[in-house]
């Protein structure tokens, strides 16, 4: 794993606006520089991701199917209806896996369930990056990347659609970033032949008389894709229309059991001996040492506390939640063209139940925020 300078694209701009990506701005993404991975490096972290995914998904079940949802801070009016979900077997779509990697060791940090963002970038911009890079002759011949993530969304929404899931209204709030990756989604969506319609999340409606939620026209709906934490929904006024609706939800009900950070000491509990697991607990003081504390749910890394010899904290909104503290592990470090210091975090890609691909974040700090960049990656040719 090297972090390696590279020339920027003459048209690196216009080539974000042709993806949708019109955010990119203050350095958010990052192309004089890209992380180069061996075969073997991306094949290890493949694995340990599969493996980590399997994991997570069984232990959602276990904690589900065990009455430990209030542990992980859901609301008991919904434990019900994510009983019933995961009955169902409700279907995913995608998710996200942070990883640390320093070419050797491999952590898991956390999983996003329901919302993860960066999706274009890791599955499009990156790839038209790489293509591009190729032709000016800054990569090396043969240069590849780990990057199926178009490809595995559309055979996944394919899938779906398959089993009736044939028509699904898209929503977000009122985030330009929010809003692509939904447009995103919905593509992929049209490209498997489902119906798709498209509204704001404040739109949304409830009826006492209909047993789904409804659009703006009053029309039902019986899919509902959203870029809207569950978290947030849950505060609404109408919130228990959550527990009560036939309206089904992508990502689906039981993924809020993977939102919640809380899940990392259930997870822990069950695999003790797993290598890329760290010790995690609900019960704060128990760990010892130098630990990372987490809010059950936050965004963007707010309010996170790293209590030790690397003692830092972020702020945010999420400060009064319950917490969860894992153990600290040290990321990588990279020296900047610009003098600083860079620490990249893996976001691992999953369609479905499915690894399929990664992007590549880094900080400037230990802690990776909204203010990190996102870096583009590239397979180092007959390096494995």
């Amino acid at each position: 794993m090297q972090r390696v300078t590279l020339p920027p694209r003459p048209d690196a701009a216009q080539a974000l606006l042709n993806v949708g990506i019109d955010w990119a701005t203050g350095g958010y993404w990052q192309e004089q520089a890209a992380y180069a991975f061996t075969d073997e490096e991306i094949t290890r972290i493949e694995q340990a991701g599969q493996r980590l995914v399997d994991r997570l998904i069984e232990t959602a079940g276990h904690s589900i199917e065990h009455g430990r949802l209030a542990e992980l801070g859901i609301p008991a009016w919904l434990h019900p209806a994510i009983e019933a979900s995961w009955n169902r077997r409700d279907e995913s779509v995608y998710m996200r896996l942070d990883l640390a990697f320093d070419g050797h060791a491999l952590h898991l940090l956390e999983c996003n369930g329901q919302t993860p963002t960066s999706l274009i970038e890791a599955s499009v911009a990156q790839w038209h990056w790489l293509e591009q890079q190729q032709a000016l002759g800054h990569l090396p011949p043969g240069s590849d990347q780990y990057n199926r993530i178009h490809e595995a969304l559309l055979e996944q929404w394919q899938h779906l659609q398959a089993r009736g899931v044939t028509d699904v209204h898209f929503a977000a709030g009122d985030s330009r970033e929010d809003w692509a990756t939904v447009t995103y989604l919905r593509d992929l969506a049209v490209q498997a032949h489902v119906s798709t319609a498209a509204l704001n999340v404040e739109d949304l409606g409830v009826s006492p008389e209909r047993l789904t939620l409804v659009g703006l026209r009053g029309e039902e709906i019986r899919h509902l894709m959203w870029l809207w934490p569950f978290e947030f929904a849950w505060e609404d006024v109408a919130a228990e229309q959550l527990s009560r609706t036939r309206t089904r939800f992508i990502e689906p009900l039981w993924k809020a059991v993977l939102c919640s950070k809380g899940l990392l000491a259930h997870l822990h509990e069950r695999y003790p001996d797993d290598e890329n697991v760290l010790a995690a607990s609900l019960k704060p003081g128990t760990l010892g040492g130098e630990v990372v504390r987490k809010p059950l749910y936050s965004r963007e890394g707010q309010n996170v506390t790293i209590i030790g010899a690397n003692a830092d904290a972020t702020p945010g909104h999420y400060g009064d939640l319950p917490v969860v503290e894992q153990r600290y592990t040290s990321l990588p470090s990279f020296p900047a063209a610009d003098g600083s210091v860079r620490y990249p975090v893996i976001g691992l890609w999953v369609a479905g139940t499915e690894v399929c691909g990664m992007g590549v974040r880094e900080a400037a700090g230990r802690i990776t925020d909204d203010r990190a960049s996102f870096v583009p990656h590239y397979l180092l040719p007959g390096q494995a």
